[in-house]
């Protein structure tokens, strides 16, 4: 009888868990993919520094479309020149859009490479809405910008309220704006209080009180009973509209 214990076993399997370890760790196929591996990683990181190298694909032109409303031709070619350097790969794309997206006037900007040798950019400028007091402007989107006071436009409507409500009075601008115009007038300035009460003021000089609510009818009304006042010998000063059945008028002295 063969009588073989359960620790011979243990240590015949370690055995062979052994052997087999020392085999794997000799095999030629897994030393020669270790080798195929290092040459591909070598070869990609000389790549690489080639393709970074200033000297390789140089850049021969720059497309640059833009309005050139507000920002000029050679404040760009400026921007431009300082910031490209390099080749086709190693230019710094986002430093160059970075430093046009500084420029006051610049709404957005695109840079992009084009094969082999160009770099195309295109600036869209700032649209003004309104002026935001004596410091900023308004864009479309009624965001902030801070261009330089003497490049301001001209005639442009001062919006005039807390600092969180800059997109709030933008678009009560347009709503604003589409009621008077088809009354055959124009504002020249929007105030908003603390408390969220409206009040505008005309290019004649004439203060409209809309108050806190039902603004748009408010306005409406008073655009609709506007003519019978202009009718009067008496110029107008401030007409309060948050009475329910009527409105009252202050006369210039």
């Amino acid at each position: 009888m063969k009588i073989v214990s359960r620790q011979a076993k243990k240590s015949n399997r370690r055995v062979q868990k052994q052997s087999r370890v020392r085999r794997w760790d000799l095999n030629p196929r897994l030393l020669a993919l270790g080798v195929v591996v290092l040459l591909l990683a070598v070869a990609g990181y000389a790549t690489w520094l080639k393709l970074m190298d200033p000297q390789t694909l140089p850049l021969k032109q720059v497309q640059l479309e833009a309005p050139f409303n507000k920002i000029s031709k050679q404040v760009l070619h400026e921007v431009l020149r300082k910031r490209i350097s390099g080749g086709f790969f190693s230019l710094d794309v986002e430093a160059v859009t970075k430093a046009l997206n500084a420029l006051p006037w610049v709404n957005h900007v695109e840079v992009r490479r084009v094969w082999p040798d160009t770099l195309h950019v295109t600036v869209n400028e700032q649209v003004a809405l309104a002026r935001w007091r004596d410091q900023a402007l308004v864009n479309v989107d009624g965001e902030l910008f801070y261009p330089a006071v003497e490049t301001f436009p001209p005639d442009l409507v001062e919006l005039n309220g807390p600092e969180d409500t800059v997109a709030l009075m933008a678009q009560q601008f347009h709503r604003f704006n589409e009621t008077l115009r088809q009354g055959g007038l124009a504002m020249q300035r929007i105030h908003l209080s603390e408390r969220r009460a409206w009040e505008l003021e005309l290019n004649n000089n004439t203060v409209i009180v809309l108050g806190r609510s039902d603004m748009g009818q408010r306005l409406q009304r008073f655009v609709r009973f506007y003519p019978q006042l202009m009718a009067s010998a008496k110029e107008v000063r401030r007409v309060d509209m948050r009475y329910t059945n009527g409105f009252a008028v202050q006369w210039r002295v």
